[in-house]
């Protein structure tokens, strides 16, 4: 087995403890989201549009209402941005760190030099791209997007004559439903998106730099993919294919780089830095989930993956998608700058 070969197996195994680190980092964000739907409900009862009075105050009551909720939103966003962007900066620092001790240790020697200060490491944070936009878009569209959809909600509600009990269900969803058809639940698929995207994002600017910082060490970047039956068109057709460093050209291949991973919302699909020939013997292949795990002591898939998790994904009772979302196995930055 190459060095190339050697470091792509660590960084499969280094891709399911960042998911389980958006675990947790989705958990955090779903807690300032529930504090807002408490928030949201609470404005509902107390300002109540829909209690019986003149139509002219009912409507000033309905205006109240959406104005006190645009800026419980707006607040809640700005609170939700600027924990994901401390966070990110983190990820950047701990994955920096990572990535010289895996490389330096393949090497005969430590030839790798690389480290974030922390004004680099949020710059980072701050130019890397999610589908062609930075963070900070993403997390403003989101919030202008929940205040819009607020507001149509509460008025299509108010028109219809609905109680407050009915403006919540708005907002909360129903029972019938598994609440799957409210404003909020919206609001956290939207955030946990984002968080997939961010992480991918991020991780993948810093191990950039690494190759541009150490160019007698790297030639370039590899996209790995998960391959089974959910990786997009897109995916499978990137899986394994390398561009040099600097400037992104194909080697081998004539697909264009357009900015890497993650190449759409959802994108499970990782990049790996390409160690040069005289050091690292080409570039990995790219394989399949079940390959990966292939003749890999029992001991380990268990720590990769959880004990009964992976008792049920070899036993066919979950897809390989649930696999490695690693819901239920969240992982703090502090778990994370641990693991070796």
């Amino acid at each position: 087995m190459t060095n190339n070969e050697r470091l792509a197996e660590e960084l499969r195994k280094r891709q399911l403890h960042l998911l389980r680190h958006q675990v947790s980092v989705r958990a955090e964000l779903d807690r300032f989201l529930a504090l807002l739907d408490k928030a949201i409900v609470a404005s509902i009862v107390t300002i109540a549009p829909s209690e019986p009075m003149r139509e002219a105050y009912r409507r000033q009551r309905l205006d109240k209402l959406i104005a006190a909720v645009a800026d419980s939103i707006k607040a809640t966003y700005a609170d939700m941005q600027s924990y994901h962007r401390r966070e990110m900066q983190q990820l950047a620092d701990v994955e920096a760190g990572y990535l010289v001790q895996a490389v330096n240790d393949l090497l005969d020697k430590s030839p790798v030099a690389f480290a974030l200060s922390a004004s680099e490491a949020l710059s980072l944070v701050d130019t890397a791209l999610i589908s062609g936009a930075p963070m900070k878009d993403w997390w403003a569209e989101q919030s202008r997007t929940m205040r819009k959809r607020f507001s149509q909600e509460m008025r299509m509600g108010f028109i219809g004559g609905e109680s407050d009990a009915d403006l919540v269900r708005r907002v909360r969803g129903s029972k019938e439903l598994g609440y799957a058809d409210g404003l909020m639940e919206v609001s956290r698929r939207m955030a946990r998106m984002l968080v997939r995207g961010a992480g991918s994002a991020v991780v993948s600017a810093t191990r950039k730099k690494l190759v541009g910082d150490n160019p007698d060490v790297f030639e370039g970047i590899q996209q790995i993919s998960v391959l089974d039956g959910r990786t997009s068109h897109t995916c499978v057709a990137y899986a394994g294919k390398v561009w040099a460093v600097p400037g992104y050209k194909p080697i081998g291949h004539s697909l264009p780089y357009n900015g890497g991973t993650p190449r759409h919302p959802n994108c499970r699909s990782t990049e790996i830095p390409v160690i040069r020939d005289d050091f690292g013997g080409g570039p990995a292949d790219d394989v399949d989930f079940d390959t990966f795990l292939d003749g890999k002591p029992q001991a380990l898939v268990d720590q990769l993956l959880g004990k009964g998790r992976a008792e049920l994904y070899q036993t066919g009772q979950i897809t390989l998608a649930e696999l490695v979302d690693q819901n239920g196995r969240p992982l703090t930055l502090e778990q994370l700058r641990n693991i070796r």
